[in-house]
């Protein structure tokens, strides 16, 4: 058994489909069709049930994937635990990310201070949050969603308040706080139903004893601004960037309250590389700098 079977195994069952296998792996068809069936000859048994064009991991097949995965998550682990050993400045770093906003500053100053480092990421939503942690190849998660499962830490990088966003000439513009039931009745816009963010401000409107209207769904934090300032409807936003920077009134939401924590998580048992640990501090250290700075103005503020 070769570690390029494992591989391409472990791609066909996840795509199922042979053709687009083979056109991810760069490799001809009839190659692919003939290193799958050398490992099932190998095992004794087929991976797959195959009708017609179709083809779906079988029983056997679902038990060695399994395997399959650990197998290749440990070789990968050994992999950089040896370039660790052989003080190599380069590294990979596997990153799942909810939000690239609150993120993309940070993350271009890492970058551009360890050029070595090869970043792949995954854009996370609520509907495969929870397959990304099972995802073994992910060195770190940044969310605002809590990951459910007991061997994973955690470290909080922003807490941040909610206010409801309204274009300057609104009726509840000049507002200082608002409990959210009065704004039942407005038109929301907001993200798509399925993203994280998306859900956490329905719940927000169901404490309120409401279900938002929405007008019109995005999946760009800018495209919500644009939006609210167009005066197609209301919005719920953090606080990560002023009313001033996106031109809104953004007022604080009195009841129910409510925050977002933004954390990065990581599962407890995985080999984290060089690159791995100095990405974690300098995330952290860059967010921990800008709640200092953000202190500091508030406080600049109160004693004009």
């Amino acid at each position: 058994m070769e570690l390029l079977q494992l591989k391409y195994f472990l791609t066909v069952a996840r795509l199922e489909h042979m053709t687009r296998a083979a056109e991810e792996l760069h490799i001809a068809q009839p190659a692919l069709s003939r290193t799958i069936q050398r490992l099932e000859e190998d095992l004794g048994v087929p991976l797959f049930d195959r009708k017609a064009r179709q083809i779906r991991l079988n029983p056997y097949g679902k038990a060695f994937e399994a395997k399959a995965k650990a197998a290749i998550h440990l070789l990968d682990e050994g992999r950089r635990e040896v370039e660790d050993l052989s003080g190599l400045k380069q590294g990979r770093l596997h990153l799942a990310i909810m939000n690239m906003e609150q993120v993309r500053e940070p993350l271009q100053n890492f970058l551009s201070a360890h050029q070595d480092i090869n970043i792949q990421i995954y854009q996370s939503s609520a509907e495969d949050v929870e397959g990304l942690a099972a995802n073994q190849e992910i060195d770190f998660h940044l969310t605002s969603l809590p990951i459910q499962q007991e061997d994973y830490s955690e470290i909080p990088l922003i807490r941040e308040k909610l206010y409801l966003a309204v274009p300057h000439e609104h009726k509840y513009a000049n507002r200082k706080t608002i409990h959210l039931r009065e704004v039942s009745d407005e038109p929301f816009v907001g993200y798509k139903e399925t993203l994280p963010l998306r859900i956490m401000n329905d719940e927000l409107c169901q404490q309120a004893g409401f279900r938002p209207r929405m007008v019109c769904e995005t999946e760009e934090p800018a495209s919500i601004a644009d939006l609210v300032r167009s005066g197609f409807g209301v919005a719920i936003v953090g606080g990560c960037k002023s009313g001033k920077e996106l031109n809104l009134v953004k007022i604080p939401i009195e009841n129910p309250t409510g925050e977002r924590i933004f954390r990065i998580a990581w599962q407890k048992n995985r080999y984290l590389s060089k690159a791995a640990i100095a990405f974690r501090e300098f995330i952290v250290n860059h967010f921990k700098d800008e709640e200092t700075k953000g202190s500091e103005v508030r406080k600049a503020l109160l004693l004009r």
